[in-house]
């Protein structure tokens, strides 16, 4: 191998005597000169001048050179400008996006600042304590905490350049987040609260037990329809047609499913969670039966005129576990149904 590269060597090397005899004659080609002559145009002397072949060929390739480096220069540019244009196109757009969505921060402040009051005022409304509100805290301290946070970020950020921040947007929405996350005691506080109350709600004998009705007799003292006599009535009498549909006040399980000749004729009541139960009196139809589960709502009997009874009506009575009987009317107005 060494051999071989050698004798290439060796047959192009300048010491060969073709190889030198070539060299020698481009040489002499190349030192051989032309001459010009210029005669300007109305002068009668002119000059010339003398210029060797290698001269010329130097300043063809210079001329060359330049001429493709200005078109070289021309495309670049060309295709540089197209990039800022589309690069101008792109950043309009973003910063159009941008606007949009700092006003729609901007916005979002305003609406949970409202909100804040309003969770604030309604956890004063429901008994909140003020120790809990302590455990929430300042506005100084959310913003100071949020600063100092982005800071620390802004320094592990490698694509940041020193020197740098972050947009005021985003200490902004850092600052809304440290508030929201603060403030979520708060939130779980109201909504645990709430929560409980719609399910007491949910569970108290709150619905009327028709949809329509005329009542006939309050709760209270009133004069028998017939003795005559003054007397303490312990629930509502509510008149309509015979069949008309009684539902459930509430959800509940029934205890009892019996007929009175002197008193409710028939009649069911129904127990209640917290200590409720209600009665449902002079049915002319019961559709249900002892240790059933009542959803509220549900049809449970139909109007009639069993018992002791001067016409056609539902007698309705609400008792409680340690307080005894009281006024349905009061549970009726309650405005849920």
């Amino acid at each position: 191998m060494k051999k071989k590269i050698k004798e290439i060597t060796s047959v192009f090397s300048q010491d060969n005597p073709k190889i030198k005899k070539q060299i020698d004659k481009v040489k002499e080609k190349g030192h051989q000169r032309m001459t010009i002559l210029v005669i300007p145009h109305g002068y009668d002397s002119s000059f010339h001048f003398q210029i060797s072949h290698f001269t010329i060929l130097f300043f063809l390739a210079l001329t060359v050179g330049l001429l493709s480096l200005a078109i070289f220069g021309i495309f670049r540019s060309s295709n540089t400008q197209t990039q800022i244009n589309q690069l101008s196109k792109i950043y309009g757009t973003y910063f159009d996006t941008y606007i949009t969505h700092a006003s729609q921060l901007e916005e979002m402040k305003e609406e949970y600042s409202k909100l804040n009051e309003n969770m604030l005022e309604l956890f004063t409304l429901i008994d909140g304590s003020d120790d809990e509100l302590l455990k929430i805290p300042t506005e100084d301290w959310i913003e100071t905490s949020a600063v100092e946070s982005l800071q620390k970020e802004e320094k592990e950020d490698k694509q940041l350049d020193v020197g740098r921040k972050y947009l005021n947007e985003i200490y902004d929405l850092r600052q809304l987040k440290h508030r929201m996350d603060n403030y979520q005691r708060l939130v779980e506080a109201n909504y645990q609260f709430l929560y409980q109350r719609s399910d007491i709600l949910s569970r108290s004998p709150l619905f009327n037990p028709m949809y329509s009705y005329n009542l006939t007799s309050p709760f209270g003292m009133r004069k028998s329809p017939t003795t005559g006599y003054w007397e303490y009535h312990d629930g509502l009498d509510m008149a309509n047609a015979t069949g008309t549909p009684i539902y459930a006040s509430a959800p509940g399980r029934v205890v009892r499913v019996t007929y009175s000749n002197v008193g409710y004729g028939h009649h069911v009541i129904i127990q209640h969670d917290f200590g409720f139960s209600t009665l449902y009196g002079h049915c002319s139809r019961i559709y249900v039966r002892t240790g059933q589960e009542i959803k509220a709502g549900e049809q449970i009997a139909e109007v009639g005129a069993t018992g002791n009874v001067t016409g056609p009506h539902l007698h309705y009575e609400i008792f409680i576990s340690e307080e005894g009987k009281t006024d349905p009317e009061q549970y009726m107005q309650a405005g849920v149904y």
